[in-house]
Protein backbone atom coordinates (compact mmCIF):
# COMPACT_ATOMS: atom_id res chain seq x y z
CA UNK A 1 0.00 0.00 0.00
CA UNK A 2 2.91 2.84 0.72
CA UNK A 3 4.22 2.38 -2.40
CA UNK A 4 0.90 2.42 -4.02
CA UNK A 5 0.41 6.03 -2.56
CA UNK A 6 3.75 7.06 -3.89
CA UNK A 7 2.92 5.27 -7.48
CA UNK A 8 -0.49 7.10 -7.88
CA UNK A 9 0.96 10.28 -7.92
CA UNK A 10 3.15 9.69 -10.81
CA UNK A 11 0.82 8.08 -12.90
CA UNK A 12 -1.85 11.09 -12.23
CA UNK A 13 0.91 13.43 -13.73
CA UNK A 14 1.47 10.60 -16.63
CA UNK A 15 -0.82 7.71 -18.05
CA UNK A 16 -3.46 8.53 -16.51
CA UNK A 17 -3.39 12.45 -17.09
CA UNK A 18 -5.56 12.39 -20.73
CA UNK A 19 -8.51 10.85 -19.36
CA UNK A 20 -11.69 13.39 -18.02
CA UNK A 21 -14.30 13.44 -15.76
CA UNK A 22 -18.04 13.37 -17.69
CA UNK A 23 -19.10 16.87 -17.79
CA UNK A 24 -16.21 18.41 -15.97
CA UNK A 25 -13.61 17.18 -18.73
CA UNK A 26 -14.66 19.99 -21.44
CA UNK A 27 -13.17 22.61 -18.24
CA UNK A 28 -10.26 20.74 -18.49
CA UNK A 29 -10.50 19.03 -14.83
CA UNK A 30 -9.49 14.97 -14.94
CA UNK A 31 -9.41 11.93 -12.79
CA UNK A 32 -6.39 13.02 -12.01
CA UNK A 33 -6.31 14.72 -8.64
CA UNK A 34 -9.87 13.09 -7.31
CA UNK A 35 -7.59 10.05 -7.64
CA UNK A 36 -4.82 11.38 -6.15
CA UNK A 37 -6.54 12.61 -2.99
CA UNK A 38 -8.36 9.14 -2.35
CA UNK A 39 -5.23 7.50 -2.91
CA UNK A 40 -3.58 9.83 0.10
CA UNK A 41 -7.06 9.32 2.17
CA UNK A 42 -6.71 5.32 1.94
CA UNK A 43 -2.86 6.41 2.80
CA UNK A 44 -4.14 7.94 6.61
CA UNK A 45 -6.95 5.26 6.82
CA UNK A 46 -4.17 3.01 7.30
CA UNK A 47 -2.13 5.26 8.81
CA UNK A 48 1.02 4.89 6.18
CA UNK A 49 0.38 8.45 5.28
CA UNK A 50 0.66 11.10 8.28
CA UNK A 51 0.58 14.72 8.95
CA UNK A 52 4.33 16.26 9.21
CA UNK A 53 2.74 19.38 12.07
CA UNK A 54 6.35 21.84 11.02
CA UNK A 55 5.02 21.69 7.42
CA UNK A 56 1.44 21.79 8.53
CA UNK A 57 2.50 25.10 10.48
CA UNK A 58 4.18 26.59 6.91
CA UNK A 59 1.55 25.67 5.11
CA UNK A 60 -1.30 27.36 7.81
CA UNK A 61 1.16 30.51 7.55
CA UNK A 62 1.17 30.14 3.78
CA UNK A 63 -2.67 30.64 3.54
CA UNK A 64 -2.74 33.27 6.00
CA UNK A 65 -0.56 35.59 4.17
CA UNK A 66 -2.75 35.07 1.20
CA UNK A 67 -5.98 35.25 2.31
CA UNK A 68 -5.15 37.91 5.23
CA UNK A 69 -4.83 40.63 2.44
CA UNK A 70 -7.87 39.51 0.13
CA UNK A 71 -10.03 40.21 3.57
CA UNK A 72 -8.25 43.77 4.29
CA UNK A 73 -7.80 45.78 1.42
CA UNK A 74 -10.72 46.55 -0.65
CA UNK A 75 -11.65 44.96 -3.62
CA UNK A 76 -12.97 41.96 -5.22
CA UNK A 77 -11.92 38.79 -5.45
CA UNK A 78 -12.79 35.03 -5.70
CA UNK A 79 -13.30 32.26 -3.13
CA UNK A 80 -13.07 29.53 -5.00
CA UNK A 81 -10.19 30.21 -6.25
CA UNK A 82 -8.90 30.62 -2.73
CA UNK A 83 -10.47 27.09 -2.23
CA UNK A 84 -8.69 25.67 -4.95
CA UNK A 85 -5.44 26.97 -3.84
CA UNK A 86 -5.85 25.89 -0.45
CA UNK A 87 -7.18 22.23 -1.38
CA UNK A 88 -4.83 21.35 -4.15
CA UNK A 89 -1.84 22.24 -1.57
CA UNK A 90 -3.26 20.15 1.08
CA UNK A 91 -1.50 17.10 0.26
CA UNK A 92 2.29 19.21 0.93
CA UNK A 93 1.50 18.58 4.75
CA UNK A 94 1.64 14.80 4.42
CA UNK A 95 4.52 12.69 4.73
CA UNK A 96 4.69 8.34 4.18
CA UNK A 97 5.98 6.58 7.10
CA UNK A 98 8.48 4.16 5.02
CA UNK A 99 8.67 7.38 2.48
CA UNK A 100 12.92 7.67 2.48
CA UNK A 101 13.04 3.76 2.05
CA UNK A 102 10.63 3.13 -0.36
CA UNK A 103 12.20 6.88 -1.81
CA UNK A 104 14.60 4.39 -4.79
CA UNK A 105 11.85 2.23 -5.80
CA UNK A 106 9.23 4.89 -6.58
CA UNK A 107 11.97 6.62 -8.99
CA UNK A 108 12.55 3.23 -10.42
CA UNK A 109 9.13 2.89 -11.27
CA UNK A 110 8.93 6.72 -12.42
CA UNK A 111 12.43 6.05 -15.19
CA UNK A 112 10.22 3.06 -16.52
CA UNK A 113 7.31 4.98 -16.98
CA UNK A 114 9.93 7.46 -18.78
CA UNK A 115 11.14 5.17 -21.00
CA UNK A 116 7.83 3.74 -21.93
CA UNK A 117 6.65 7.00 -22.65
CA UNK A 118 9.87 7.89 -25.22
CA UNK A 119 9.54 4.83 -26.73
CA UNK A 120 5.67 5.49 -27.67
CA UNK A 121 6.57 8.69 -29.00
CA UNK A 122 9.30 7.87 -31.12
CA UNK A 123 6.91 5.21 -32.56
CA UNK A 124 3.53 7.62 -32.78
CA UNK A 125 6.33 10.37 -34.91
CA UNK A 126 7.63 7.56 -37.22
CA UNK A 127 5.19 5.57 -38.52
CA UNK A 128 2.84 8.89 -38.97
CA UNK A 129 2.07 7.87 -42.76
CA UNK A 130 2.40 4.38 -42.60
CA UNK A 131 -0.54 3.73 -39.35
CA UNK A 132 -3.71 5.90 -39.39
CA UNK A 133 -3.00 8.85 -36.69
CA UNK A 134 -6.22 7.83 -34.59
CA UNK A 135 -4.50 4.81 -34.10
CA UNK A 136 -1.39 6.62 -32.77
CA UNK A 137 -3.31 9.25 -30.85
CA UNK A 138 -5.76 6.34 -29.41
CA UNK A 139 -7.06 8.14 -26.80
CA UNK A 140 -7.71 11.71 -28.06
CA UNK A 141 -9.73 9.87 -30.88
CA UNK A 142 -11.22 6.62 -30.22
CA UNK A 143 -12.42 7.26 -26.32
CA UNK A 144 -15.44 9.60 -26.31
CA UNK A 145 -14.51 12.91 -26.18
CA UNK A 146 -16.39 13.34 -22.51
CA UNK A 147 -13.60 11.47 -21.30
CA UNK A 148 -10.92 12.89 -22.22
CA UNK A 149 -9.60 16.29 -21.18
CA UNK A 150 -9.75 19.32 -22.95
CA UNK A 151 -8.13 22.61 -23.32
CA UNK A 152 -4.60 21.38 -24.65
CA UNK A 153 -2.93 21.24 -27.96
CA UNK A 154 -2.82 17.06 -28.00
CA UNK A 155 -2.41 16.96 -31.58
CA UNK A 156 -0.48 19.98 -32.94
CA UNK A 157 1.73 20.07 -36.03
CA UNK A 158 5.21 20.62 -35.74
CA UNK A 159 5.28 23.85 -37.31
CA UNK A 160 2.62 25.79 -39.79
CA UNK A 161 1.46 24.05 -42.40
CA UNK A 162 2.90 20.66 -41.84
CA UNK A 163 1.12 17.54 -41.55
CA UNK A 164 3.39 15.93 -39.11
CA UNK A 165 2.28 15.54 -35.65
CA UNK A 166 4.30 16.29 -32.43
CA UNK A 167 4.34 13.14 -30.48
CA UNK A 168 2.68 13.26 -26.94
CA UNK A 169 3.53 9.34 -25.87
CA UNK A 170 0.15 8.78 -26.08
CA UNK A 171 -0.66 9.63 -22.80
CA UNK A 172 0.80 12.83 -22.03
CA UNK A 173 -1.15 15.95 -22.40
CA UNK A 174 0.43 17.52 -25.02
CA UNK A 175 4.21 17.54 -25.98
CA UNK A 176 5.31 19.85 -23.59
CA UNK A 177 4.32 17.70 -20.73
CA UNK A 178 6.16 14.72 -22.27
CA UNK A 179 9.23 17.16 -22.88
CA UNK A 180 9.24 18.14 -19.28
CA UNK A 181 8.51 14.22 -17.79
CA UNK A 182 11.71 13.14 -19.78
CA UNK A 183 13.71 16.05 -18.73
CA UNK A 184 13.20 15.07 -15.56
CA UNK A 185 14.24 11.30 -16.14
CA UNK A 186 17.46 12.64 -17.29
CA UNK A 187 18.25 14.71 -14.80
CA UNK A 188 17.45 11.69 -12.75
CA UNK A 189 19.61 8.95 -14.42
CA UNK A 190 22.26 11.40 -14.68
CA UNK A 191 22.49 11.60 -10.74
CA UNK A 192 21.72 8.06 -10.19
CA UNK A 193 23.40 5.51 -12.48
CA UNK A 194 25.87 5.72 -15.26
CA UNK A 195 23.61 4.11 -18.06
CA UNK A 196 23.73 6.12 -21.21
CA UNK A 197 21.30 4.25 -23.48
CA UNK A 198 18.26 5.43 -21.64
CA UNK A 199 19.54 8.76 -21.97
CA UNK A 200 20.03 8.56 -25.65
CA UNK A 201 16.06 6.89 -25.77
CA UNK A 202 15.16 10.24 -23.69
CA UNK A 203 16.85 12.89 -26.27
CA UNK A 204 15.20 11.39 -28.84
CA UNK A 205 12.11 11.37 -27.21
CA UNK A 206 11.97 15.39 -26.74
CA UNK A 207 13.22 15.70 -29.89
CA UNK A 208 10.06 13.95 -31.36
CA UNK A 209 7.80 16.08 -29.46
CA UNK A 210 9.51 19.15 -31.01
CA UNK A 211 8.57 21.08 -27.81
CA UNK A 212 10.76 23.63 -25.89
CA UNK A 213 10.44 23.37 -22.09
CA UNK A 214 11.82 19.73 -21.75
CA UNK A 215 15.29 21.61 -23.46
CA UNK A 216 14.91 24.60 -20.92
CA UNK A 217 15.21 22.49 -17.92
CA UNK A 218 18.14 20.42 -19.53
CA UNK A 219 19.83 23.94 -20.44
CA UNK A 220 19.13 24.97 -17.02
CA UNK A 221 20.08 21.53 -14.55
CA UNK A 222 22.31 19.39 -16.93
CA UNK A 223 25.72 21.96 -16.04
CA UNK A 224 25.39 21.65 -12.28
CA UNK A 225 24.73 17.94 -13.02
CA UNK A 226 27.95 17.82 -15.10
CA UNK A 227 29.96 19.69 -12.69
CA UNK A 228 28.70 18.43 -8.99
CA UNK A 229 28.72 14.67 -10.00
CA UNK A 230 31.64 15.12 -12.31
CA UNK A 231 29.81 13.28 -14.97
CA UNK A 232 32.44 14.91 -18.04
CA UNK A 233 31.08 11.82 -20.35
CA UNK A 234 27.64 14.05 -20.30
CA UNK A 235 29.19 17.04 -21.38
CA UNK A 236 31.25 15.45 -24.31
CA UNK A 237 28.25 13.49 -25.85
CA UNK A 238 26.29 17.02 -24.97
CA UNK A 239 29.04 18.67 -27.48
CA UNK A 240 28.70 16.18 -29.97
CA UNK A 241 24.39 16.32 -29.95
CA UNK A 242 24.32 20.21 -30.32
CA UNK A 243 27.13 19.23 -33.44
CA UNK A 244 24.41 16.44 -34.76
CA UNK A 245 21.47 18.86 -34.37
CA UNK A 246 23.75 21.97 -36.23
CA UNK A 247 24.36 20.15 -39.19
CA UNK A 248 21.25 17.60 -39.41
CA UNK A 249 19.17 19.81 -37.66
CA UNK A 250 17.22 20.93 -41.08
CA UNK A 251 16.64 17.58 -42.21
CA UNK A 252 15.87 15.46 -39.24
CA UNK A 253 13.22 18.91 -38.66
CA UNK A 254 14.56 20.05 -35.78
CA UNK A 255 14.89 23.99 -37.08
CA UNK A 256 12.48 23.84 -33.70
CA UNK A 257 15.27 24.47 -31.51
CA UNK A 258 16.50 28.08 -33.09
CA UNK A 259 12.62 28.91 -33.91
CA UNK A 260 11.70 28.59 -30.16
CA UNK A 261 15.15 30.33 -29.04
CA UNK A 262 13.62 33.78 -31.11
CA UNK A 263 10.39 33.51 -29.34
CA UNK A 264 11.05 35.21 -26.70
CA UNK A 265 11.91 38.84 -28.78
CA UNK A 266 8.65 38.26 -30.67
CA UNK A 267 5.34 39.49 -28.82
CA UNK A 268 2.40 37.18 -31.12
CA UNK A 269 4.34 34.33 -29.25
CA UNK A 270 3.60 31.80 -26.84
CA UNK A 271 6.98 31.67 -25.56
CA UNK A 272 6.70 36.01 -25.26
CA UNK A 273 3.65 35.58 -23.75
CA UNK A 274 4.33 32.74 -21.09
CA UNK A 275 7.92 34.29 -19.75
CA UNK A 276 8.35 37.27 -20.94
CA UNK A 277 4.84 39.57 -21.27
CA UNK A 278 4.16 39.36 -17.66
CA UNK A 279 7.30 41.89 -16.91
CA UNK A 280 5.53 44.10 -19.44
CA UNK A 281 2.30 43.44 -17.00
CA UNK A 282 4.05 44.35 -13.66
CA UNK A 283 5.71 47.56 -15.21
CA UNK A 284 2.32 48.99 -16.67
CA UNK A 285 -0.36 47.41 -13.71
CA UNK A 286 1.79 46.64 -11.24
CA UNK A 287 4.80 48.16 -10.15
CA UNK A 288 2.99 51.69 -10.17
CA UNK A 289 0.98 51.35 -7.41
CA UNK A 290 3.18 49.78 -3.93
CA UNK A 291 -0.08 48.04 -2.44
CA UNK A 292 -0.93 46.64 -5.46
CA UNK A 293 2.94 45.75 -5.85
CA UNK A 294 2.92 44.06 -2.07
CA UNK A 295 -0.20 42.35 -1.84
CA UNK A 296 -1.74 42.01 -5.38
CA UNK A 297 -5.30 42.46 -6.96
CA UNK A 298 -6.92 39.47 -5.16
CA UNK A 299 -7.68 35.56 -5.82
CA UNK A 300 -8.78 35.06 -9.60
CA UNK A 301 -7.92 38.77 -10.80
CA UNK A 302 -5.40 37.86 -13.01
CA UNK A 303 -8.30 36.72 -15.70
CA UNK A 304 -10.64 40.31 -15.19
CA UNK A 305 -7.24 42.12 -15.85
CA UNK A 306 -5.13 40.25 -18.55
CA UNK A 307 -7.45 41.13 -21.28
CA UNK A 308 -7.19 45.16 -20.51
CA UNK A 309 -3.15 44.77 -21.42
CA UNK A 310 -1.93 45.58 -24.78
CA UNK A 311 0.58 42.37 -24.94
CA UNK A 312 -0.50 39.09 -24.77
CA UNK A 313 -0.03 37.32 -20.82
CA UNK A 314 -0.12 33.66 -20.51
CA UNK A 315 -1.08 32.48 -16.89
CA UNK A 316 1.77 31.24 -16.04
CA UNK A 317 2.41 30.24 -12.18
CA UNK A 318 5.05 33.05 -10.94
CA UNK A 319 2.96 35.70 -13.13
CA UNK A 320 -0.55 34.66 -11.76
CA UNK A 321 0.87 34.64 -8.15
CA UNK A 322 2.77 37.67 -7.86
CA UNK A 323 -0.15 39.52 -9.85
CA UNK A 324 -3.06 38.18 -7.49
CA UNK A 325 -0.72 37.97 -3.86
CA UNK A 326 2.18 40.33 -4.63
CA UNK A 327 5.20 40.37 -3.91
CA UNK A 328 4.70 39.10 -0.58
CA UNK A 329 2.01 35.84 -0.78
CA UNK A 330 4.30 35.09 -3.88
CA UNK A 331 7.56 34.84 -1.98
CA UNK A 332 5.83 33.06 0.88
CA UNK A 333 4.41 30.87 -1.53
CA UNK A 334 7.36 29.65 -3.49
CA UNK A 335 9.41 29.31 -0.01
CA UNK A 336 6.84 26.90 1.08
CA UNK A 337 6.76 24.75 -2.10
CA UNK A 338 10.69 24.74 -2.19
CA UNK A 339 10.80 23.36 1.71
CA UNK A 340 8.43 20.96 0.68
CA UNK A 341 10.45 19.76 -2.65
CA UNK A 342 13.82 20.02 -1.08
CA UNK A 343 13.03 17.60 2.11
CA UNK A 344 13.24 14.62 0.12
CA UNK A 345 16.33 11.92 0.34
CA UNK A 346 16.49 11.90 -3.94
CA UNK A 347 18.97 13.95 -5.71
CA UNK A 348 19.09 17.93 -4.92
CA UNK A 349 19.13 18.35 -8.93
CA UNK A 350 16.12 16.24 -8.88
CA UNK A 351 13.82 18.48 -6.39
CA UNK A 352 15.68 21.14 -8.84
CA UNK A 353 14.27 20.07 -12.31
CA UNK A 354 10.74 19.18 -10.95
CA UNK A 355 10.62 22.58 -9.29
CA UNK A 356 10.91 24.10 -12.74
CA UNK A 357 8.62 22.48 -14.21
CA UNK A 358 6.62 24.38 -11.32
CA UNK A 359 7.13 27.55 -13.65
CA UNK A 360 6.50 26.05 -16.52
CA UNK A 361 2.47 24.94 -16.25
CA UNK A 362 -0.88 26.45 -15.18
CA UNK A 363 -0.68 26.04 -11.59
CA UNK A 364 -4.01 24.02 -11.86
CA UNK A 365 -2.60 21.47 -14.30
CA UNK A 366 -1.73 17.85 -12.15
CA UNK A 367 1.65 17.46 -13.76
CA UNK A 368 4.04 18.79 -12.00
CA UNK A 369 2.02 18.34 -8.54
CA UNK A 370 1.69 14.72 -9.37
CA UNK A 371 6.07 14.31 -10.17
CA UNK A 372 6.58 16.81 -6.72
CA UNK A 373 4.27 14.47 -4.30
CA UNK A 374 5.69 10.76 -5.48
CA UNK A 375 9.14 11.77 -5.81
CA UNK A 376 9.99 14.66 -3.50
CA UNK A 377 7.40 15.39 -0.73
CA UNK A 378 5.67 12.06 0.46
CA UNK A 379 9.30 10.53 0.77
CA UNK A 380 10.37 13.15 2.79
CA UNK A 381 10.32 12.32 6.77
CA UNK A 382 12.20 14.23 9.77
CA UNK A 383 12.22 10.25 11.33
CA UNK A 384 15.26 9.88 9.04
CA UNK A 385 18.27 11.01 8.64
CA UNK A 386 18.84 12.92 5.57
CA UNK A 387 21.40 12.05 2.31
CA UNK A 388 23.33 13.95 1.29
CA UNK A 389 24.78 11.83 -1.51
CA UNK A 390 22.51 10.31 -4.74
CA UNK A 391 20.73 7.95 -3.70
CA UNK A 392 21.98 5.16 -6.50
CA UNK A 393 19.52 2.69 -8.27
CA UNK A 394 22.41 0.68 -8.88
CA UNK A 395 24.60 1.34 -6.03
CA UNK A 396 27.93 -0.93 -7.08
CA UNK A 397 28.20 1.61 -10.18
CA UNK A 398 26.54 4.98 -8.63
CA UNK A 399 29.15 4.68 -6.52
CA UNK A 400 32.36 5.90 -8.61
CA UNK A 401 30.02 8.64 -10.15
Amino acid sequence: MPLLVLCTPILCASLLSKFGIPGYASLGIGIALPLLMLALGFGMLNDSVRIDPKRLSFYCITLAVLILPQLLQAGTFSMNSLYMLALLHIPYVLVLVRGAELAPKVLTFFLYIARMLAVLAVAQYFLQGFIDNALLYPIDNLIPQEFVVQGFNAQGTINYGSTQIRATGVFMLEPSFLTQFLAVAIVAESVTSRRLWPLGLYTVGILMAHAGTGILILALCMPFVVFIHRRWDLLALGILGIVVIFVFGEALNLNFLTNRAGEFDDPNSSGFARFVGGFYMFEQMLWPNLERALFGYGAGAFMDYVHLFDIEVADMPMTKMIFEFGLVGAFTYFVFIASCLFASPLPRMLSVAIGLTFLLNGMYVPFSHGLALGLLVLTSTRKVQTVTAPVPLQPTRAARA
